[in-house]
């Protein structure tokens, strides 16, 4: 989720209604109970429209950021919003509805509470499909297989780092005795004395939530210059494969190990790609 819409759901609670540019008007008659649950939604489609001026003001208080620099930010994240609009994505106002394209090309919205159904308590169906339980079962297993190999293979990065930094030290040591002159012994070459890092899932580590890789350094630079805008700590790094030169763009987060999953599934939701987890070496 990107932060400009969680601010333009407060700016509904309050005020309850806005233009988003050359996506539409919202009008909320009314939030129904503590759970958010829109009552009452207003959406009217229009190309033309422009943003609501007290929005940007809005955004710009509450960030204590400069008008001019919300105004600009906000352009760019309503342009990403059509995007994925146009190619068949649909766009998340949270606890408010849901904006997508229909057949024809023009928008269309589904209020939160139609698309999403929480469970109350005291409030159970009578009757369940007799295969809700398998259903269940299933997801929660392939979850736990998932998470299984996202902690191994953490925990698999970070042993080769600690190995690979132990070896380093002690290569070290050897080439700064008074000896230089005598080869360094197999047994320091094959060092076995590095044990696997035992890691549990309430450990945090700064991990790469790599999104993109690509040839063009100029996508490279702007991309992650605009995710920064966005209050996202980006970076890349490059690699040189078939002596061309590729840049990886990530994300860098501290993240404890059992949420791993969860904040790759958000990225991948929020940025529209796939996801690859990687533990981050230089810190």
């Amino acid at each position: 989720m990107n932060r400009f819409d969680a601010y333009i759901t407060d700016y509904l609670r309050e005020n309850k209604e806005v233009a988003l540019e050359k996506i539409g008007y919202i009008k909320i008659a009314s939030f129904a109970g503590s759970d958010a649950e829109t009552a009452s939604v207003e959406y009217i489609f229009d190309k033309k429209i422009t943003t609501s001026t007290a929005l940007v003001e809005y955004i710009a208080e509450k960030s204590s950021k400069n008008k001019s620099i919300i105004a600009a930010d906000l352009e760019s994240h309503f342009r990403q919003v059509r995007e994925f609009i146009n190619i068949g994505k649909a766009y998340e106002l949270p606890q408010i509805g849901f904006i997508k394209a229909n057949r024809t090309g023009n928008y269309e919205f589904t209020r939160f509470s139609e698309t999403v159904k929480p469970v109350r308590t005291g409030m159970q169906p009578s009757s369940k499909p007799s295969g809700s339980n398998n259903n269940r079962a299933v997801v929660q297993v392939i979850s736990l297989v998932i998470a299984i190999a996202i902690l191994s293979g953490l925990g698999w990065q970070v042993y080769q780092i600690f190995s690979k930094k132990k070896k380093n030290t002690t290569i070290t040591t050897v080439a700064n005795t008074d000896t230089a002159t005598a080869a360094v012994p197999d047994s320091i070459v094959a060092d076995t004395t590095a044990q696997p890092v035992t890691l549990s899932a309430n450990d945090s580590l700064n991990i790469r939530y790599i999104f993109e890789t690509t040839a063009s350094s100029l996508r490279a630079r702007t991309r992650t210059a605009q995710l920064k805008n966005f209050g996202n700590n980006t970076g890349y790094d490059s690699t040189v494969i078939n002596n061309t030169k590729y840049y990886k763009l990530y994300i860098l987060k501290r993240t404890k190990i059992a949420d791993t999953l969860v904040i790759k599934d958000s990225l991948a939701k929020f940025l529209q790609k796939n996801i690859t987890v990687q533990v981050d070496t230089a810190r």
